[in-house]
Protein backbone atom coordinates (compact mmCIF):
# COMPACT_ATOMS: atom_id res chain seq x y z
CA UNK A 1 0.00 0.00 0.00
CA UNK A 2 1.38 3.42 -1.09
CA UNK A 3 1.07 6.21 1.45
CA UNK A 4 -1.45 8.84 0.34
CA UNK A 5 1.12 11.66 0.40
CA UNK A 6 3.43 10.14 -2.26
CA UNK A 7 1.02 10.43 -5.24
CA UNK A 8 0.23 14.04 -4.21
CA UNK A 9 3.92 14.85 -3.99
CA UNK A 10 4.54 13.33 -7.44
CA UNK A 11 1.67 15.36 -8.89
CA UNK A 12 3.07 18.59 -7.41
CA UNK A 13 6.54 17.82 -8.77
CA UNK A 14 5.15 16.97 -12.21
CA UNK A 15 3.10 20.18 -12.40
CA UNK A 16 6.09 22.24 -11.29
CA UNK A 17 8.34 20.63 -13.91
CA UNK A 18 5.80 21.28 -16.68
CA UNK A 19 5.37 24.90 -15.66
CA UNK A 20 9.07 25.63 -15.48
CA UNK A 21 9.83 24.02 -18.84
CA UNK A 22 7.07 25.93 -20.65
CA UNK A 23 8.33 29.35 -19.54
CA UNK A 24 11.10 31.11 -21.39
CA UNK A 25 12.67 34.19 -19.92
CA UNK A 26 15.59 36.22 -21.23
CA UNK A 27 17.84 34.68 -18.58
CA UNK A 28 16.96 31.20 -19.88
CA UNK A 29 17.98 32.03 -23.45
CA UNK A 30 20.69 34.59 -22.80
CA UNK A 31 18.82 36.93 -25.18
CA UNK A 32 17.51 40.37 -24.23
CA UNK A 33 13.79 41.19 -24.07
CA UNK A 34 12.08 42.93 -26.97
CA UNK A 35 11.52 46.54 -25.91
CA UNK A 36 10.00 47.87 -29.15
CA UNK A 37 10.89 48.38 -32.79
CA UNK A 38 14.23 49.98 -31.82
CA UNK A 39 16.24 48.20 -29.11
CA UNK A 40 19.39 50.20 -28.39
CA UNK A 41 21.27 47.84 -26.06
CA UNK A 42 24.55 49.18 -27.48
CA UNK A 43 23.64 52.73 -26.41
CA UNK A 44 24.68 54.34 -29.69
CA UNK A 45 21.50 56.28 -30.53
CA UNK A 46 20.07 59.41 -28.97
CA UNK A 47 16.47 59.41 -27.73
CA UNK A 48 15.48 61.58 -30.71
CA UNK A 49 17.17 59.23 -33.17
CA UNK A 50 15.32 56.28 -31.62
CA UNK A 51 12.01 58.17 -31.95
CA UNK A 52 12.65 58.94 -35.62
CA UNK A 53 13.60 55.34 -36.48
CA UNK A 54 10.69 53.98 -34.46
CA UNK A 55 8.24 56.26 -36.30
CA UNK A 56 9.58 55.08 -39.69
CA UNK A 57 9.30 51.45 -38.65
CA UNK A 58 5.81 51.91 -37.28
CA UNK A 59 4.63 53.72 -40.44
CA UNK A 60 6.12 51.00 -42.66
CA UNK A 61 4.47 48.22 -40.66
CA UNK A 62 1.11 49.97 -40.76
CA UNK A 63 1.33 50.40 -44.55
CA UNK A 64 2.69 46.92 -45.43
CA UNK A 65 2.29 44.60 -42.38
CA UNK A 66 6.05 43.84 -42.69
CA UNK A 67 7.76 44.08 -39.30
CA UNK A 68 11.27 45.48 -39.16
CA UNK A 69 13.12 45.62 -35.84
CA UNK A 70 16.50 47.16 -35.02
CA UNK A 71 18.78 45.97 -32.23
CA UNK A 72 22.15 47.41 -31.28
CA UNK A 73 24.30 45.08 -29.22
CA UNK A 74 27.04 45.15 -26.65
CA UNK A 75 27.55 41.38 -26.62
CA UNK A 76 26.84 38.27 -28.68
CA UNK A 77 26.63 35.94 -25.70
CA UNK A 78 25.71 33.11 -25.65
CA UNK A 79 26.47 32.88 -29.39
CA UNK A 80 29.77 33.08 -31.25
CA UNK A 81 28.72 34.97 -34.39
CA UNK A 82 26.32 37.76 -35.21
CA UNK A 83 24.66 35.44 -37.74
CA UNK A 84 23.80 32.90 -35.01
CA UNK A 85 22.74 35.65 -32.66
CA UNK A 86 20.47 37.44 -35.13
CA UNK A 87 18.60 34.34 -36.34
CA UNK A 88 18.02 33.18 -32.77
CA UNK A 89 16.97 36.65 -31.64
CA UNK A 90 14.56 37.09 -34.59
CA UNK A 91 12.96 33.75 -33.74
CA UNK A 92 12.89 34.46 -30.00
CA UNK A 93 11.28 37.86 -30.54
CA UNK A 94 8.96 36.43 -33.22
CA UNK A 95 9.72 39.27 -35.63
CA UNK A 96 7.15 39.31 -38.43
CA UNK A 97 3.73 37.77 -38.68
CA UNK A 98 3.75 34.00 -38.26
CA UNK A 99 1.49 33.34 -41.25
CA UNK A 100 3.52 35.62 -43.55
CA UNK A 101 7.04 35.22 -42.08
CA UNK A 102 7.55 38.87 -43.06
CA UNK A 103 10.00 40.07 -40.46
CA UNK A 104 13.40 41.70 -40.75
CA UNK A 105 15.88 42.10 -37.91
CA UNK A 106 18.79 44.51 -38.25
CA UNK A 107 21.45 43.58 -35.68
CA UNK A 108 24.41 45.92 -35.15
CA UNK A 109 27.32 45.59 -32.77
CA UNK A 110 29.21 48.83 -33.29
CA UNK A 111 32.03 47.90 -30.90
CA UNK A 112 33.15 45.00 -33.07
CA UNK A 113 31.89 46.44 -36.35
CA UNK A 114 29.47 43.59 -36.97
CA UNK A 115 26.10 43.90 -38.70
CA UNK A 116 23.51 41.45 -39.98
CA UNK A 117 20.20 41.89 -41.75
CA UNK A 118 18.12 38.80 -40.97
CA UNK A 119 14.91 38.39 -42.92
CA UNK A 120 12.03 35.93 -42.76
CA UNK A 121 11.42 33.35 -45.48
CA UNK A 122 8.34 35.27 -46.62
CA UNK A 123 10.57 38.14 -47.75
CA UNK A 124 13.60 36.30 -49.11
CA UNK A 125 12.52 36.60 -52.76
CA UNK A 126 12.28 40.39 -52.40
CA UNK A 127 15.24 40.84 -50.04
CA UNK A 128 17.97 38.38 -50.96
CA UNK A 129 21.26 37.75 -49.18
CA UNK A 130 23.06 39.51 -52.05
CA UNK A 131 20.83 42.57 -51.64
CA UNK A 132 21.34 42.70 -47.87
CA UNK A 133 25.10 42.42 -48.37
CA UNK A 134 24.99 45.29 -50.86
CA UNK A 135 22.87 47.43 -48.53
CA UNK A 136 25.35 46.84 -45.71
CA UNK A 137 28.49 47.38 -47.79
CA UNK A 138 27.38 50.40 -49.85
CA UNK A 139 25.00 52.29 -47.57
CA UNK A 140 25.42 51.30 -43.94
CA UNK A 141 29.08 50.40 -43.38
CA UNK A 142 30.49 53.70 -44.75
CA UNK A 143 28.35 55.61 -42.25
CA UNK A 144 29.22 53.26 -39.39
CA UNK A 145 32.95 53.68 -40.06
CA UNK A 146 32.46 57.37 -39.26
CA UNK A 147 30.33 56.48 -36.21
CA UNK A 148 27.22 57.89 -37.92
CA UNK A 149 25.04 55.02 -36.71
CA UNK A 150 21.70 56.75 -37.11
CA UNK A 151 22.51 57.78 -40.68
CA UNK A 152 23.62 54.25 -41.57
CA UNK A 153 20.52 52.68 -40.06
CA UNK A 154 18.27 55.25 -41.74
CA UNK A 155 19.85 54.66 -45.17
CA UNK A 156 19.68 50.92 -44.67
CA UNK A 157 15.99 51.12 -43.75
CA UNK A 158 15.25 53.12 -46.90
CA UNK A 159 16.89 50.46 -49.06
CA UNK A 160 15.24 47.58 -47.19
CA UNK A 161 11.81 49.23 -47.49
CA UNK A 162 12.39 49.75 -51.22
CA UNK A 163 13.32 46.11 -51.77
CA UNK A 164 10.49 44.54 -49.76
CA UNK A 165 7.82 46.91 -51.08
CA UNK A 166 8.63 46.37 -54.76
CA UNK A 167 7.22 43.30 -56.45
Amino acid sequence: MVPRSIPCLLLVLLIGACQSSSRSTPSDTGLPPLMGRVNDYGHILSDEQERVLNARLQQHEKATTNQVVIVTLDSLEPFETIDEYSVNLANYWKVGQADKDNGVLIALWAGLRKIRIQNGFGLEERLTDDETSEIIEKLMAPEFLNEHYFEGLDKGLGAIFYEIESE
